[in-house]
């Protein structure tokens, strides 16, 4: 015969225990959801996005690093909103990144590493696709883990690398305002 608390665990009732695991599910539904925000296009706030000078970053970052690294100039309904200067296989990584007048994002990252190392450092596991030409060049075209495009080619001894969710009109607009500057 079993006791009248044997159905119990540590004390408490199956009802309890349900009601106890429901909750912690239900709580750690809430936190990620919590996380993660949606944002129809064009719902960007642009008067808050950060700014970066790129005058001043390409300065900075021109004296550590073993390459020329070119600022392009952008027009004023860009915005640049962020820069960083990285490790990559087989070298370092100029990154400048803006938020286009439709309000997509495109990076401009310049590097001495190795194609492949770039590549992967922006894209993860990107997929290969057919070369594009643009600014008189032509590029390595590859689909990021976002399904972001991927740009990629050598100007003047200096990897350059494309990539973001702008319009393939806006990497060329890019592109030659990055080929411009000195």
């Amino acid at each position: 015969m079993s006791s009248p608390r044997s159905d119990r665990i540590g004390g408490i009732g199956p009802f309890a225990v349900g009601t106890i695991v429901l909750a912690l599910v239900v709580l750690a539904l809430t936190g990620l959801t919590r996380a993660c925000s949606v944002s129809p296009p064009g719902a960007v706030d642009r008067a808050s996005v950060p700014r970066v000078d790129v005058a001043e970053a390409t300065r900075a970052a021109s004296g550590s690093l073993p390459f020329r690294v070119r600022g392009p100039a952008m027009p004023a309904d860009w915005i640049a909103q962020s820069t960083d200067t990285r490790d990559v296989p087989g070298g370092r990584a100029f990154r400048l990144g803006w938020l286009t007048p439709d309000d997509a994002f495109v990076r401009l990252v310049q590097s001495n590493g190795s194609a492949e190392g770039l590549v992967a450092s922006e894209g993860g596991e990107p997929q290969a696709g057919p070369p594009v030409s643009a600014g008189d060049l032509t590029w390595a075209t590859y689909r990021g883990q976002r399904g972001e495009p991927i740009w990629v080619t050598d100007v003047g001894g200096v990897r350059w690398l494309v990539t973001g969710n702008a319009t393939p009109a806006r990497f060329v607009q890019l592109i030659t305002a990055a080929r411009q500057a000195p």
